[in-house]
């Protein structure tokens, strides 16, 4: 502009008329140049201070149904007294606690027990089986992991996710490493890799459950609360996709997985269990397997002192992996197989005392029997009696130490079939161990 109006003084020409010019051109060039030298960029607003973000304490939830039929009475009495012993039950059974991490809004988790004990067993071979081992010594070590999540969506709806796993101390040479649990949780229904719902009693207060892998199958499970004590559950089970060193063998071409119903009871001291099984077994022609299993646990107090006691049985035909405990379905699984046709029973009585606050002992009394009818034989016969008890000494939470014996006779009576070494017989074993979760 500044050149435009001196190509215009200069048209016009004169000295005045060029004085003239420039006292009306200076001010508007003057104008220009600060207007060009203070435009500079506009500063952004400055940010409001943020808060520092921390890790938040939460605890990991079970998904909460309300009852189908529930009513309102029934249920504000259970509230109230959920409140008054909310401090007692914290104290008995804890909640998992995990941390909420910054920028999300899912609790997560994570929980393990490292356990090492020293272990002797001494064999005492049946009549029917080969000659024993010879007494051994062993040291056992074994670390149990599990992550869980949690998280509330705005509608209320719970979404949950576990996985757990196991590492053993190599035996002869090969480790059993395990997954124990691997499941999606959306409101009332679990996906993934479980324990079955048939199951009741799982020895958790005694170490060999810490030396076996779990009895876990492939399941799909939707629980319904019918009322503030009675709880239902349906599922499909697929018992091929468990652990195969704790469960008898599956046969092969099978095209509908395991159906299993259950029903629970719990109120006050008192559990009760009741669950039914089927399940197809391939062949030509197919046939369905069943099993049952009722099983009950009642805790108490006597003279101040915590007890429990608990007892069941199970039976079935052509289900073997229904009945027993871990240890007897992990000897069932190396004689048995998928094709073996069979029918058998089992019977538990477990008790707990608490003698202190520090110092508790408990005991168990088992039989396991399968008739097996083979070709070429009247009859075929497993049977596994089994006693154990232990002492256990807690002095701290997440801390355990004690002692544990055991003696099972097994009678393995299957002509023409190989028995392992050390399967048919008596076998005694003594624990000493420690155990630390966190």
């Amino acid at each position: 502009m500044i050149i435009a109006l001196m190509a215009c003084g200069s048209e016009l020409g004169g000295e005045r008329t060029r004085a003239a010019f420039w006292r009306a051109a200076l001010p508007v060039g003057l104008v220009l140049l600060s207007q060009t030298a203070l435009a500079t960029p506009a500063r952004l607003p400055p940010r409001p201070a943020q808060a520092p973000s921390f890790a938040r304490a939460c605890t990991i939830e079970l998904p909460e149904t309300p009852p189908i039929f529930a009513s309102k009475g029934a249920t504000a009495a259970a509230k109230d007294d959920a409140d008054d012993d909310s401090d007692e039950e914290e104290d008995d059974d804890p909640p998992q606690r995990g941390l909420i991490l910054p920028g999300s809004a899912t609790c997560l988790s994570i929980t393990g027990t490292v356990s090492a004990g020293m272990q002797r067993d001494s064999y005492r071979a049946s009549r029917l089986g080969p000659p024993p081992p010879s007494d051994a010594t062993s040291f056992s070590v074994s670390a149990a992991f599990r992550i869980a999540t949690s998280h509330e969506l705005s509608s209320g709806l719970r979404i949950g996710t576990a996985f757990g796993f196991t590492l053993y101390s190599p035996v002869d040479g090969v480790s059993e490493n395990s997954i124990d649990e691997a499941t999606i949780l959306i409101g009332p229904w679990t996906f993934g890799l479980d324990a079955s719902r048939f199951s009741f009693w799982t020895g958790d207060e005694f170490i060999f459950s810490t030396r076996v892998p779990s009895r876990t199958v492939g399941v799909i499970a939707l629980e319904l609360p019918l009322t503030e004590s009675w709880t239902a559950t349906l599922a499909l089970e697929d018992p091929a996709l468990g652990n195969s060193s704790s469960t008898a063998p599956v046969g092969t071409g099978r095209r509908i997985p395991d159906a299993i119903g259950r029903l629970v009871y719990a109120q006050g001291g008192w559990t009760v269990h009741g669950a039914m099984a089927l399940r197809e077994i391939p062949g030509t022609p197919s046939r369905f397997g069943r099993a049952g299993i009722i099983g009950a646990t009642y805790e108490g107090e006597v003279f101040g002192h915590g007890w429990n006691l608990t007892a069941q049985l199970a039976g079935a035909i052509d289900g073997a992996p229904y009945i027993g405990s871990q240890l007897d379905a992990r000897t069932v699984s190396r004689v048995l197989l998928a094709s073996d046709a069979t029918r058998g029973f089992s019977a538990l009585v477990s008790g707990r005392y608490e003698w202190t606050e520090q110092i508790a002992s408990n005991a168990y009394l088992s039989r396991y029997w399968l008739e097996v009818p083979l070709p070429g034989q009247i009859r075929g016969e497993v049977r596994i009696d089994r006693l154990a008890a232990n002492l256990v000494w807690t002095p701290v939470e997440g801390f355990k130490a004690g002692i544990e014996s055991s003696i099972a006779w097994a009678k393995i009576a299957l002509t023409g079939r190989e028995i392992p070494i050390g399967l048919a017989g008596r076998q005694i074993s003594t624990q000493v161990f420690i155990e630390r979760s966190f």
